[in-house]
This record gives C-alpha cells, sequence and structure tokens, in this order.
C-alpha cells in the first residue's frame, strides 16, 4: 500500500497532467513558450503548431493566449503547449459557421465565407502583397478589376483582345525601327489626327501656280 508521500505525489502528477494556463513569455529563436497556470509559471516548453516536419508552419503563440500543458507521466518540466483556446481578452473573431478567417494584431485579415464563395485579403493602410513565381502566373476570370490610381508594367505588354481605353492615351520612347508606335494595320479616327503640329484634316500643300491647295477631302 503506498505511503502518504507516494499518494500525495500521484495526485500532485494527475493534476499536472493537463493544465490550463496562459502563455507568459515567448522565445521566438528557439520557438519556445512559458506558461502561468495558477501559481505556476513553467520552464521553457515547446508549443504545438500544425506542421513541423518536411513541411512546417510558423504561428507562434502570443503572451496572453490561452493554453492548455500537456505533461506526460505529470512532469510539467517535459510539457508541451497546445494552444488555441478563446478567451475574454482574445474572443473569436466570427460568429458564423460559413466562414474561415486569420486576424492578425495590425488588423489585416484572410477570409473565405463558403456560402457566398468569397475569398478576400484585406490589409491595414501601407499594407504590400508580394508574389514571386519565376516560371509565369496565371489568372482565369471571367472579369478582372484593377482599381488603382497607378498600375505599372515593367516588361513588355501583349493584349491579345480588343484594347479599350476610356481616358485618352498617351507614350513615349522609342519601338521598333526608333519609332515610338508601330501599328500594323489601318487606323480609324472619328475626329483630326495631328502629326508635328500638322493638322491631317486641316493641311494644305503649296499650289502648282502659287498660293496653296484646299485642305484634303
Amino acid at each position: 500500500m503506498p505511503d502518504e508521500a507516494s499518494l500525495t505525489d500521484l495526485i500532485r502528477r494527475i493534476e499536472s497532467l493537463l493544465r490550463a494556463g496562459t502563455i507568459a513569455a515567448v522565445d521566438h529563436a528557439v520557438a519556445r513558450c512559458r506558461v502561468t497556470s495558477g501559481g505556476l509559471t513553467t520552464d521553457w516548453l515547446q508549443c504545438f503548431t500544425s506542421r513541423a516536419g518536411n513541411i512546417r508552419t510558423w504561428s507562434p503563440p502570443s503572451i496572453g493566449e490561452q493554453c492548455l500543458v500537456l505533461s506526460p507521466g505529470g512532469d510539467t518540466a517535459a510539457g508541451f503547449v497546445l494552444v488555441g483556446l478563446y478567451s475574454t481578452a482574445n474572443p473569436a473573431p466570427e460568429a458564423t459557421g460559413d466562414a474561415e478567417s486569420t486576424t492578425y494584431p495590425d488588423g489585416a485579415v484572410i477570409r473565405y465565407d463558403h456560402a457566398a464563395h468569397a475569398l478576400t485579403a484585406t490589409l491595414p493602410g501601407g499594407g504590400t502583397a508580394d508574389i514571386t513565381a519565376p516560371a509565369g502566373v496565371t489568372v482565369h476570370s471571367d472579369a478582372i478589376t484593377l482599381d488603382a490610381p497607378q498600375t505599372t508594367t515593367t516588361g513588355a505588354l501583349t493584349v491579345q483582345g480588343l484594347l479599350t481605353f476610356a481616358a485618352g492615351m498617351a507614350g513615349s520612347g522609342s519601338g521598333a525601327g526608333g519609332a515610338t508606335a508601330v501599328i500594323t494595320g489601318g487606323i480609324t479616327a472619328t475626329e483630326d489626327v495631328t502629326a508635328g503640329g500638322v493638322s491631317l484634316i486641316h493641311h494644305t500643300h503649296p499650289g502648282d501656280s502659287g498660293g496653296t491647295t484646299g485642305a484634303p477631302t
């Protein structure tokens, strides 16, 4: 029959198998954290992540986040920290069963609403997004809208369909043969065309017997 000391130690170990607490400190360099649970603050413990093999994810816990300490044999010094419990300080960011989202401390939100089939990524002011794909990027859609005061392409641009613009067109530089613009095919203009300050519609030529010719008809 176990003595009182052994029984007390057994009870302590059972109670320590699973302890609720909050993150007290995080060491990002070694992926460890400390947990406060009751009057106890643990040593530096490993934190669970979704993947930690050939595929690895990184989403470290934050101070004040609720968690559970899983301690094999009831030894909290050898415990592992499982995070992901909502709390009053960190409530659920959604109140729907139709969406999955990630909210970041700076206010950025990535959200997919599977009922509306809508994926959104919202960044705070000053936010940037960068995609690097050396072999190419392909976007398939019935319609694409680029809503920006300025859009810049740094390389050649090929438009295989009809090019329509609604606020004029301006350009500079030289293309093939040194020309700024080279067009293969005809040009139709509903109004005048001016080249080098000379009107296509209203220009005249010197007449054969002096004077000038009339404007083109």
